[in-house]
């Protein structure tokens, strides 16, 4: 048996810079970087032999406390009350998520060719949300004879509330055989690996604070509730408003799947393999995927391998299910009530957007493995992967000029606005299939060994290149064009958004338990829109260095780089952290028992 506990208490960085547009003198006020956050975690391994096999269970929990924020709402701001926050405010947004996991089995062989595992599991997440330093701006100037806008006013409202917590959880039954028939074909026996699993899946959304996502005390969205610019009054707290009643739920699914995995081989020098899969799920139907691989030795130096299979993934139920209320920017860099619509919701519908659906993939690859000398080892893979219904995210949908659409709005010349005009949001996103991708591929690895003195030193290199297209958007909306649903800001994103190149060079030398090392990392250039469609910035490619040193002290990471101009960070383009370097110190104790 093994126990293991785990505790961290980790500061917060900000790289923002003071902002001289809405606040004077100039001051931070946002934050941008990694959240304070406390973690503890305890874990149990173990195992005991029961008769002919072996029982074991392992498991653990998990707790985090974080501490984040949202945007910055400056004194002048619609989501602002001046009698609280005569300066501005940042809402801080404080997260609980907990996590438990636990696996029981027993394993034991049928005879000395075969073996089979019978296990469950049992997983389960839960995420809270709390909301500090906020206000419900339409609480505060709610007016207190609901017939008199103009009368006077409630002005008050609480600074703070529990907006609400998702949940996941998972249970997992398992049997698996493993084992070799002489089948008499080829140069060795068939390996078998067969099995079944049964999963179910739930998923939670619970209600936050009435104060966290009301409109007004009554909720009613007939009165006539303004804000300090003469607006109408933002629902909920600010920041990360709270999850409604409306957006609650309690879903799940269950799925079945029997799989066979075969391998032989079938010369002295070629090694096959194929493999089957076979799903069922409640939501969506069934599925066969398959997969066919080969190696063939030419002699003790190089082989040849390659492999063709089909893919299948099924949306998460987060993906089917999810829906909330935010605050985000637009376009036009204005901070709006953004809308994440569940994909069979109303608003979906309304749009013309079906349900989602599963991927499909094809994937191909051919590499060569070469020993050319005693010391060095060489990889060379190509590879394509083409992904049909790819879900996504959609862009974010706008309404149309207010200005353009009369009173009430005219659903033939305004058919957004009369869709999100009753949700009172500025904008809309959901999940969707909206896409096909083919992304092709290099991958080249080197390794090199010299020894050097009483010790070894360990060289790599390693490489690679790929490229994803976008190969086809589509929408079957009539409102929502294929252009307009996946915009070309989200294009970048996809075909962009991740370096084109990676590379590692390094070297390492091990003596006697101590080791010393330096290697560097390249990072291709990225590129993105971000918040400003049409306006695509481009961050170079940037080299990384990390030194180790082993036993006792292991700085790690003393490159100073991150990315420049945009929104300064990159925000959706990030392939390494802003957060500089890092050192830190180890030191591992062993005790006798």
């Amino acid at each position: 048996m093994n126990l293991t506990f785990e505790y961290r208490d980790r500061g917060e960085t900000n790289r923002a810079g003071p902002d001289s547009l809405r606040v004077g003198p100039p001051r931070v006020v946002q934050r941008i970087g990694d959240p304070r956050a406390k973690d503890a975690l305890v874990w149990l391994n173990s195992e005991i032999p029961i008769g002919a096999g072996t029982f074991y269970a392992f498991g653990g929990y998990s707790y985090r406390k974080g501490n984040s924020s949202g945007f910055f709402r400056s004194a002048g701001d619609d989501r602002t009350v001046p009698a609280l926050y005569p300066n501005g405010f940042l809402p801080t947004i404080v997260t609980r998520p907990t996590d438990d996991h636990a696996v029981v089995g027993y394993r034991a062989e049928l005879n000395k060719d075969w073996s089979w595992d019978l296990s469950g599991s049992y997983g389960k997440s839960r995420f809270k949300f709390h909301e500090d330093n906020t206000v419900n701006v339409s609480y505060f100037y709610e007016p207190r004879d609901p017939g008199d806008p103009d009368g006077p006013k409630y002005d008050e409202s609480p600074t703070s509330a529990d907006t609400g917590a998702l949940g996941y959880d998972q249970l997992d039954l398992n049997l698996d055989l493993t084992g070799k028939l002489d089948w008499n074909v080829g140069a060795g026996p068939l390996n078998v690996a067969a099995g079944a699993e049964w999963r179910r899946e739930g998923y939670t959304i619970h209600a936050g604070d009435p104060v966290s996502y009301q409109y007004g005390r009554p909720n009613d969205p007939a009165i006539r509730i303004l804000n300090q610019n003469g607006g109408v009054a933002a629902i909920g707290t600010q920041g990360f408003p709270g999850y409604s009643p409306r957006e609650a739920l309690d879903e799940h699914r269950s799925n079945v799947a029997l799989y066979v995995d075969l391998e032989s081989l079938l010369t002295p020098k070629l090694l096959a393999g194929a493999a089957a899969r076979f799903e069922h799920y409640s939501d969506f139907g069934s599925t066969v995927t398959g997969k066919v691989s080969g190696r063939y030795n030419f002699n003790d130096r190089f082989s040849l391998r390659g492999t063709l299979s089909t893919g299948f993934r099924a949306p998460g139920v987060q993906q089917e299910f999810y829906n909330s209320r935010s605050t985000n920017l637009n376009a036009a860099g204005v901070l709006t009530d953004t809308l994440t619509a569940r994909q069979d919701s109303d608003v979906t519908r309304a749009f013309g957007i079906p349900p989602l659906k599963q991927e499909t993939s094809r994937n191909y690859s051919l590499g060569l493995v070469g020993k050319p000398t005693g010391k060095l080892r060489l990889t060379v893979d190509v590879y394509r992967i083409d992904i049909d219904d790819r879900i996504i995210f959609s862009s974010n949908i706008q309404p149309e000029d207010a200005a353009t659409c009369g009173v009430p709005v005219d659903a033939s010349r305004c058919p957004i606005r009369a869709i999100l005009d009753p949700f009172r949001v500025g904008q809309v996103q959901f999940f969707t299939n909206a896409v096909d991708t083919k992304t092709q591929g290099l991958d080249v690895v080197a390794l090199y060994d010299v020894p050097f003195g009483d010790g070894t030193i360990s060289l790599e290199l390693a490489s690679d290149f790929n490229k994803t297209l976008v190969r086809n958007r589509r929408s079957s909306s009539s409102i929502l064009p294929a252009a307009v649903l996946f915009d070309e800001a989200q294009v970048t994103l996809v075909e962009e958004g991740q370096p084109r190149q990676h590379h590692v060079v390094g070297a390492t030398y091990r003596r006697d338990g101590w080791a010393a090392g330096l290697r560097f990392n390249y990072f291709g250039a990225v590129s993105g829109e971000g918040f400003t469609p049409g306006f695509k910035q481009t961050w170079g490619g940037k080299w990384l260095t990390d030194a180790s040193f082993t036993v006792p002290l292991r700085p790690d990471t003393v490159s100073l780089t991150f990315p420049f101009l945009g929104f300064t960070y990159g925000w959706e383009t990030l392939p390494f952290g802003i957060n500089g370097g890092y050192y830190y110190a180890r030191v591992n104790l062993r005790l006798p028992h």
